[in-house]
């Protein structure tokens, strides 16, 4: 079993390219053998990326790639070939021969070798595009030393403020990172003071640039479905598999993206509409806001997302698609990384809960319980306290009461948990 923390762990972020670009170096340059859409964001990544990659494989591309992080119960989750993951053995083999590419002196990190062995998979393989989504940051990001043929930013926000950079510019500048020269620029909807910072890059470099809400757009329809206006291509009647108004502008930055890249490899309007008509229903991504699939569902849902603005988004969600009828009770299951803004997060969140439970996560850095309750404290929301995640189910739970809803919430280490101890693997 491939066991560690993946790329945020303390251990795990050691700046600089040197280590991944020397073991491509002497291994034949596996990331030379393909291309890749390259997403980098604060949040959306790897939905965004579930989508592009969920259409492209649809189309006559040959067999196409996905790279995403983190995983929520087993690191074979995070990469896969036209819909099948990487099997246990070839992610063992990769990681031993990726140990010995580097130096003892300077071993590869545990996401420098899981990108390492991603893409030797798709050499093997004989994938020609990947989609690749980054795991922190970007400048620096393993996945960087790949060469993309569309880049991608999704979001920017405030998170992982110690290795990034304190403020929102600095931030950007480090997504920004994973510009190249001439190579194509998709964002989603950015602040004004990260997007002036990402412009300047890309104009600098001489990236074309397509912007939501400016470039392209989408917009919804009477009937749930949504039309998408991209230059060169409109779609109509289009259904996003995902919930949430936030998904939807994930599929749109998905389809700008995915739309460039195959046209450029030939793909013609009709057989790109027909691949995204198809595409977007079947794209699912567990651990972003969606239903728990209980076998006796007591109204449960989860959603990953772990920083402020994440929480805004759901506050969102939960306030104009509420699963639930009046009267009826939302209970969270919380827990967060100890490194995140526990406080922020519940400040636009907690209003629509009537009480948390909060647990400690089998994470080298989840937070404690007593912090996550002084969280809760400062914004006067009910809490319980749980050993464990079982222990903290059983409790919301019965708080939820019959008819109440559970949202297991703040992490994807907490969406992890659910899907490990109420649906088993994640497929």
């Amino acid at each position: 079993m491939i066991r560690g923390t993946g790329p945020s762990g303390p251990e795990n972020v050691r700046p600089g390219l040197s280590r991944i670009v020397s073991a491509f170096a002497r291994s034949g340059h596996p990331e030379k053998a393909f291309r890749t859409l390259h997403i980098a964001g604060t949040n959306g990544k790897g939905s965004t990326a579930f989508v592009a990659y969920n259409v492209l494989r649809r189309l006559p591309l040959g067999p196409i790639g996905l790279f995403t992080s983190p995983h929520l119960v087993a690191p074979e989750e995070r990469v896969r070939i036209n819909g099948k993951m990487i099997s246990p053995r070839a992610l063992r083999d990769g990681f031993r021969l990726a140990d010995r590419l580097s130096p003892a002196a300077d071993r590869l990190t545990w996401f420098e070798k899981m990108t390492w062995s991603a893409t030797d998979w798709f050499r093997r393989k004989g994938v020609r595009i990947a989609v690749m989504e980054t795991g922190l940051g970007g400048r620096w990001d393993a996945t960087s030393a790949c060469r993309p043929a569309v880049s991608v930013i999704t979001t920017i926000g405030y998170d992982h403020r110690e290795w990034l950079g304190k403020t929102l510019g600095r931030i950007a500048a480090e997504k920004a990172g994973i510009l190249r020269r001439g190579v194509p620029l998709v964002t989603g909807r950015l602040r004004p003071a990260a997007r002036a910072v990402v412009l300047r890059r890309a104009r600098s470099l001489g990236c074309a640039v397509w912007e939501l809400g400016r470039t392209f757009d989408w917009r919804e329809r009477r009937d749930g479905t949504i039309a998408v206006s991209i230059p060169g291509l409109d779609l109509d009647r289009l259904r996003v598999g995902m919930i949430g108004g936030f998904q939807r502008d994930n599929a749109a930055v998905a389809l700008a993206a995915s739309w460039i890249l195959a046209s450029r490899e030939g793909i013609g309007t009709a057989a790109f509409a027909a691949a995204a008509r198809k595409a977007l229903p079947d794209s699912r991504w567990p651990g972003r806001w969606c239903p728990l699939p209980l076998r006796k569902n007591a109204g449960a849902w989860v959603d990953g997302g772990h920083n402020p603005e994440a929480a805004s988004a759901l506050a969102l969600e939960i306030s104009g698609f509420p699963p639930w009828g009046e009267g009826r009770r939302l209970v969270a299951l919380w827990s967060m990384l100890s490194d995140k803004d526990a406080t922020g997060y519940l400040r636009g969140l907690g209003r629509h809960l009537d009480g948390i439970v909060t647990y400690p996560l089998s994470h080298p850095r989840g937070a404690e319980r007593g912090s996550l309750a002084e969280a809760c404290a400062k914004q006067g929301i009910a809490c319980r306290l749980a050993g464990d995640f079982p222990e903290g189910w059983r409790i919301a739970r019965r708080w939820a009461g019959k008819g109440g809803v559970v949202l297991v919430c703040g992490s994807l280490a907490a969406a992890g948990d659910a899907y490990r101890h109420r649906v088993g693997f994640v497929a």
